[in-house]
């Protein structure tokens, strides 16, 4: 009986102690008593590894972890702290302090422990503590901070609620998350941008200098003209416009190209690059042709800007206007000679007839043969149009002696004849009259052998012209032109056809109009350096040690009608 009494007071003794610690933890924690930090001193105290929020969303200064305000619908009565220690024994606890409250739960074996905060309100200076409860110290302590926020609010008031800056992932305190100077509610809102990245359509533009640019901060090529927006703002063109300068080709085109994308006419030749490419002249280039006139000029005149020579006369369109020759017309005055040809003989290519004798300069050069600067070629005092009105020779200044002698040869003959009537000297005319014939005939004679000895020694008759002009021509090519005097050329290629030549094979050897050549052999016979045969219609230019036999013949020079009596 005494035993089981004894038992019953040490069982209730018992009982008594474990309450009074029971009633000492919970008035101490009541009191705030783990709010003391005791240190022990002791480094191997366990200690606070981490302590984190399971329902946090995000994270602020501070290391402020965000947490919504209501979870499910419903305003939270609290969060979920996870703490890790550095030991898992069990004689420690983890608390949560907060506005003088604490709540505390043992550490588990794996030496986490998850408790709830104590409440909602003032969870910016909430700390989490470790504490020892075999020494009934705190062995650690640290200070964490939650804030509680509405899915609504707009924590830095970017104008990009908390709700869509977490689905967006953009951060929840920075307004301009991806820091290309554009608000995350404005890129989101406004402009279809990516908040998080400064360019969007990666481009080498920043978003914000699109926006500044005007161009699509979505699009890498704005105007879809081949180069990026960056590259446009680099070379100075408009990222907006396919043709900056408007000149018919695209930007892409002008830039790839050696064109100016900024400049319509690069060449400054008064035609837009575009319109040059459709022609086929050189927008780089004012004048395509070289010809000393600026392509768009060439435009306005109608010539061709990709030809130098539009009319094919010898001279360049810039040669024509300024000799005030039509560009576009080969023989501007129509006379029969080209523009070029008649500079070349000095002759007026705006007028037909330049020493206005009624002849026109191409009949002169190339049927007459007569002087188309000079009304009067042989100075004869009778123009070349008389000459040919009466039948003479234009190129003969013997013309007017002629006619002088046949009128005073009529008026003689008429007195003699009246005379020989009435002395009877009928008779003795009648014989000179024959003698006159004969001698005549006799000059014929020379002439025609004259021919017979040309003849034979170019192995034909009437055709071979062609081929002593070939002859001659090769002498002619052959030789330097530019220091080789025109008499020397003759010269030469008269050695070249054995000596003796026709006028008019000189002509086809040579690029010399046909005036040219008249007033070169008749410079030269002055000169004595060659023989000009008139043969008939005909003219044989021979060398001196080459003149035909017969030219020697004393009947060859002028006829003169006998004496009387001779």
């Amino acid at each position: 009986m005494r035993h089981r009494i004894a038992s019953g007071i040490c069982a209730l003794l018992l009982l008594l102690a474990v309450a009074s610690v029971s009633v000492g933890v919970a008035t101490a924690a009541d009191a705030g008593q783990y709010t003391a930090y005791t240190a022990t001193g002791n480094d191997t105290e366990p200690t606070i590894q981490s302590a984190q929020f399971p329902q946090a969303i995000g994270e602020g200064p501070n290391d402020t972890a965000f947490v919504w305000e209501r979870i499910d619908g419903e305003r939270a009565s609290g969060y979920p702290i996870t703490v890790t220690a550095s030991s898992s024994q069990a004689n420690l606890s983890v608390c949560t302090h907060a506005n003088g409250s604490a709540t505390c739960t043992p550490v588990g074996p794996n030496g986490t422990a998850t408790l709830m905060t104590p409440g909602t309100v003032g969870l910016d200076t909430l700390s989490v503590s470790l504490y020892n409860t075999s020494s009934d110290t705190t062995v650690d302590r640290q200070s964490v901070s939650l804030q509680p926020i509405q899915r609504t609010g707009d924590v830095d008031d970017d104008g990009l609620n908390n709700s869509n800056e977490i689905a967006r992932g953009t951060n929840l305190t920075d307004a301009d998350t991806d820091g290309d100077g554009l608000s995350d509610g404005v890129e989101v809102n406004q402009h279809g941008t990516d908040p998080t990245v400064a360019d969007t359509d990666e481009d080498g533009l920043a978003d914000t200098a699109e926006i500044r640019h005007g161009t699509d901060p979505t699009n890498v090529d704005t105007d879809g003209d081949g180069l990026t927006d960056e590259r446009e703002i680099a070379v100075g063109t408009n990222p907006t416009v396919v043709d900056t300068d408007g000149d018919g080709l695209s930007d892409q085109r002008e830039v790839s190209g050696k064109t100016d994308p900024t400049d319509a006419d690069t060449d400054n030749d008064g035609v837009v690059d575009g319109r040059e490419l459709e022609i086929g002249t050189n927008p780089v280039a004012e004048d395509t042709d070289e010809d000393g006139v600026a392509d768009g000029r060439e435009l306005s005149l109608d010539t061709n800007p990709t030809v130098a020579d539009t009319d094919g006369d010898g001279l360049t369109d810039g040669q024509e206007l300024d000799a005030g020759t039509d560009p576009m017309v080969a023989d501007t005055d129509g006379d029969g000679l080209d523009d070029s040809e008649e500079l070349d003989n000095g002759t007026s290519p705006v007028t037909a007839d330049s020493d206005g004798d009624g002849l026109s300069d191409g009949r002169e050069v190339s049927e007459l043969g007569t002087n188309p600067l000079a009304a009067d070629s042989d100075g004869d005092f009778l123009s070349d149009p008389q000459e040919l009105a009466w039948g003479t020779n234009p190129n003969s200044a013997l013309t007017p002696a002629w006619v002088t002698s046949s009128l005073l040869g009529f008026l003689i003959g008429t007195g003699l004849t009246v005379l020989a009537i009435r002395r009877g000297w009928v008779t003795e005319l009648s014989t000179a009259a024959r003698l006159f014939v004969y001698r005549r005939l006799e000059l014929d004679r020379d002439i025609i052998e004259v021919n017979r000895e040309i003849e034979a020694r170019d192995g034909e008759p009437s055709d071979s012209a062609g081929v002593d002009a070939d002859t001659a021509a090769a002498a002619f090519e052959q030789a330097d032109r530019e220091f080789t005097p025109d008499e020397r050329l003759v010269k030469l290629m008269l050695r070249a056809e054995s000596g003796r030549m026709h006028q008019t094979d000189i002509v086809e050897a040579t690029d010399w109009s046909k005036a040219k050549v008249s007033r070169l052999l008749s410079k030269m016979v002055d000169d004595d350096e060659v023989v000009k045969i008139r043969l008939g219609r005909e003219n044989l230019i021979c060398l001196e040690r080459a003149k035909p036999a017969a030219a020697n013949s004393p009947h060859a020079g002028d006829i003169k009608p006998p004496t009387p009596g001779g």
